[in-house]
């Protein structure tokens, strides 16, 4: 039996083909993969919420258009449906504000008529869950001068006249003193509460009223009629040549 006695052949390794990726390349690109896939799923969980929060919007548009013509309240069935929507959205994706904000609305639409009531008139069951949805709000969104207005203003309507109130509506005055929604609400709570707020949050309030009146003094007007507070909103220089003014003025 022949036997090989020799060396054996000398063969260079062969080289590494550079079109090839390196195992670190790969590691990343499975990273990549999986980061991206992820993404895709977090979109499209987010996508399809906000698809049912404009789908409920418009339901609730619509439903408010049709009252306001037959001169009713909204049909609290047909509410509680579109509640129900905006419920199945922060279901899907429970880390969005505008989710928040939008039910918020929606539970003291059944409740915009008693209003003029009160605290004590217009104490009902959406309220409570208004005011949980607006504090939900303000923590997914601090920096939002509407979710902090409507929190002091669904704490009036429950008649918690607090600190807590009077907090969410200095951070309503600071983030936005210049959003008309904004002025409004803080102009109306500011003088219903005015004999019993912090004494340093009046001047806040009135320069608030007269930001308002640059554009919109007849609202300005009506809301400081409502509470008695006409005298101070017509030393406004914008507002001191109006009819309103000039008979306070007379």
């Amino acid at each position: 039996m022949p036997t090989h006695t020799g060396s054996p052949p000398k063969t260079k390794p062969p080289k590494p083909d550079s079109r090839l990726p390196s195992a670190a390349e790969r590691i990343a690109a499975v990273a990549a993969a999986g980061l991206l896939i992820a993404l895709c799923v977090f979109c499209a969980r987010w996508g399809f919420a906000d698809i049912v929060v404009v789908d409920a919007l418009s339901t609730q548009a619509s439903l408010q258009a049709k009252a306001k013509r037959a001169g009713v309240a909204v049909d609290a069935k047909e509410a509680s449906e579109v509640i129900a929507s905006l419920h199945r959205a922060q279901r899907i994706d429970p880390g969005n504000p505008n989710t928040a904000e939008h039910l918020g609305g929606a539970y003291t639409t059944g409740v915009q008529s008693k209003r003029e009531a009160g605290p004590n008139g217009a104490l009902t069951r959406q309220w409570p869950q208004a005011f949980e949805q607006y504090s939900r709000a303000v923590v997914l969104r601090p920096t939002s001068p509407y979710s902090w207005a409507n929190r002091a203003w669904t704490k009036y309507y429950l008649g918690q006249i607090d600190r807590d109130l009077y907090a969410a509506l200095q951070n309503a005055i600071n983030l936005g003193p210049w959003e008309p929604p904004v002025q409004f609400v803080v102009v109306d709570l500011g003088f219903a509460l005015w004999e019993e707020m912090p004494v340093d949050l009046r001047p806040q309030v009135l320069a608030v009223a007269q930001n308002g009146a640059r554009r919109h003094g007849a609202q300005i007007i009506a809301i400081a009629q409502k509470h008695g507070h006409l005298a101070d909103v017509c030393k406004f220089e914008k507002l001191a040549s109006l009819p309103a003014c000039k008979s306070v003025a007379g």
